[in-house]
């Protein structure tokens, strides 16, 4: 170790040199990291999801859901199976083993629903299979309002604006909500079908006889080879009335005989408002490891260039994560800032040298910039738990380098070394403790590396980024300050013959504050029982306290969307629903002080239903979001009956 501060101070050229590739390769670094509100986290939960159409629960369960749970049972490291059957859908989720690779549980659980493919009823779609991710779920939700009806908006969003933001770098997944669609109905009449001696079996075969095209082969014509195909489809609803399902006694027996034909729409699934108008929602995911902020500003861009180019459609983001995510990251970044320009101010204090202050100040950025290289090419990303290790270790970065350059001024002062002999025996001596100190500090954190709960997977990126900034901080104490110490400390030298430097008035008050303080130690060392028997009473005390204290995975953030859910009875109508969140609505409002409400929208489906109020950023409002959100729920507990209101 002090081969590397002697070769640092006999090269500083050298030494700068690899600093400044340090500072380039961190600045570089930094402008590409992901920007995220959470690490990666990778939870040992999995869901198969199944569909089938208009089948009851208890059919679901017995065609679907048991075969799956059957199949699935045997997985290695599962540890538990729960399942829910629902109208046309079917639920198995599983819980592995904590540590489980998530990828090797997909696939098994893949190979294990291959299997029993072809024992499930044709009808039924393929089981997919869903991995839970934090940062997998919707980035930004964009209202679509139009002059047209819902059905044609509905398609123009799925053929023509989607493709526009499927295209944007980063975006993954788009889901549309609250849209209609276009579904020709077949109403059958019983009587009918009776008389004529036919089921509702008969009628689907023999639309889906009719509703046909075929390859007919190949055509050769001269030298000219044409490929031939039936053109057997439905193209209007007259050709669906008008098809033939039997024969009986030689005459037809069409659809329209047995049916009545109806060119509508499919059942309501979902109903979004905003500010009483209906919308669509478009729903936008971002590929894994894809930056939210940077593909957030471009789908917001790409909402502006979509409003200027047409005037039948309005886009209006409603909700966009990167918001709450810039917050939160200005929020720690402005505390390691003032962080670091305290530790600084308060150096100076102590020291009264523009030239020992300057030279920490130097340390602590580069040790930072030195730091996000080491998380670009550690493959992390820049979000709450990385920046507030950083700004854990803003405070401890200085530590070593304060204990390096107060031993190098003391050489100075008390043996009149010169610059460059102060620096290197004043960093020899005390190499070893800075060492000892960071190794110790490291071993705290380190721990939380390896673990495999949900909270090591949160806390980890924390403690590395505090591990990596000491290791840098340490570096930088033992080749940096010494080299800046040998070349523009503007200490004078003390020692035999020379005047003693000049303390300031803080200095003096401090070395009187130091006499005080080891008088006092005295007289505690004189009183040893006294002392371990306070300090007994207070650890205690303290154990005692313990179970008082809220626990929580995270602290609550004053976040600018407030929801307002509400539940009801499995299989209620939509338009029950519907009527019971208007009430729900109107007990809410008066409870909003509406000039600090940015947007009201509301989304019913089969169920539940929920209020998102969107308030003004932070500094354009004056109420807080979390006592806002206390108000609302005690006032409206037990308000509405019949449904279960979560805020």
């Amino acid at each position: 170790m002090a081969s590397l501060t002697e070769l640092s101070i006999r090269r500083p050229v050298a030494t700068a040199m690899f600093y400044l590739v340090v500072v380039t390769i961190g600045i570089v670094g930094f402008r590409y990291l992901p920007v995220d509100l959470l690490p990666p986290i990778e939870l040992s939960r999995l869901t198969v999801y199944t569909m089938y159409p208009n089948v009851g629960p208890e059919e679901i369960e017995q065609i679907i859901t048991d075969p799956v749970e059957n199949a699935l049972s045997g997985l290695p490291n599962l540890e538990r199976v729960t399942s829910r059957s629902s109208e046309g859908s079917s639920f198995v989720s599983l819980e592995f083993a904590q540590g489980t690779p998530i990828d090797e549980a997909t696939n098994d659980v893949r190979s294990a629903l291959d299997r029993i493919r072809g024992s499930l009823p044709p009808e039924v779609t393929a089981p997919g299979i869903w991995k839970f991710d934090p940062n997998n779920i919707s980035i930004v939700t964009i209202a679509v309002t139009s002059t047209r009806d819902l059905e044609s908006t509905t398609r123009i969003l799925e053929r023509d604006l989607g493709q526009r933001f499927e295209q944007i770098p980063g975006v993954g997944r788009l889901e549309v909500r609250g849209g209609i669609h276009r579904e020709i109905r077949i109403n059958l009449h019983r009587d009918r079908l009776q008389a004529a001696g036919l089921t509702p079996s008969d009628v689907q075969q023999a639309l889906a006889r009719e509703n046909t095209k075929l390859p007919g082969g190949n055509v050769k014509e001269g030298v000219k080879d044409l490929y031939v195909r039936s053109l057997g489809e439905f193209d209007s609803v007259d050709e669906i009335a008008t098809s033939i399902i039997t024969y009986v006694d030689g005459n037809p027996i069409r659809v329209r005989d047995v049916a009545d034909v109806e060119d509508g729409y499919e059942d309501v699934r979902f109903l979004s408002e905003l500010a009483g108008t209906p919308i669509v929602r478009l729903q936008v995911q971002k590929q894994s490891g894809a930056n939210t902020v940077t593909v957030a500003d471009a789908i917001r861009a790409e909402v502006d260039r979509v409003n200027l180019e047409r005037s039948d459609i309005h886009l209006e983001v409603i909700s966009d994560q990167s918001t709450f995510i810039r917050q939160s990251i200005d929020t720690v970044t402005n505390s390691a800032l003032w962080g670091g320009l305290l530790a600084i101010f308060v150096l100076y204090l102590f020291l009264r040298n523009g030239s020992s202050t300057f030279i920490i100040a130097i340390a602590i950025p580069i040790s930072v910039i030195a730091t996000f290289g080491v998380l670009y090419f550690g493959g992390m990303t820049l979000n709450q738990m990385t920046f507030g290790g950083l700004a854990l270790g803003i405070g401890m970065m200085v530590d070593n380098g304060i204990v390096v350059l107060e031993n190098i001024v003391r050489q100075r002062e008390e043996k009149g070394m010169s610059l460059t002999q102060s620096a290197l025996v004043g960093t020899r001596e005390v190499v070893g403790a800075i060492v000892a100190s960071t190794l110790t500090t490291s071993v705290i954190f380190l721990p939380l590396v390896f673990m495999k709960t949900t909270t090591g997977e949160l806390f980890k990126a924390l403690a590395l980024v505090v591990v990596f900034s000491l290791a840098c901080s340490l570096i930088a104490a033992m080749t940096l300050v010494p080299v800046l110490s040998s070349r523009f400390l503007s200490v004078k030298a003390g020692g035999k013959g020379n005047a003693k430097p000049k303390h300031s008035a803080f200095q003096r008050f401090f070395s009187r504050l130091e006499v005080r303080y080891s008088e006092s130690l005295r007289g505690a060392v004189g009183r040893r029982w006294s002392i371990f028997g306070t300090s007994a009473v207070l650890v205690v005390g303290a154990v005692l306290l313990l179970p008082l204290i809220p626990v929580e995975l995270a602290p609550p953030t004053d976040a600018d969307n407030i929801s307002v859910s509400m539940d009801m009875a499995e299989g209620t109508n939509i338009a029950v629903v519907k009527a019971y969140l208007n009430e729900l609505e109107q007990n809410v409002r008066p409870l909003l002080p509406m000039d600090e409400v940015d947007q009201l929208s509301s989304e019913v489906r089969f169920g539940n239903a929920v209020v998102e109020i969107q308030l003004k950023p932070t500094g354009e409002r004056t109420v807080n979001s979390q006592e806002l959100a206390d108000h609302i729920r005690k006032q409206l507990s037990g308000l509405v009956p019949g449904i279960a209101v979560r805020v």
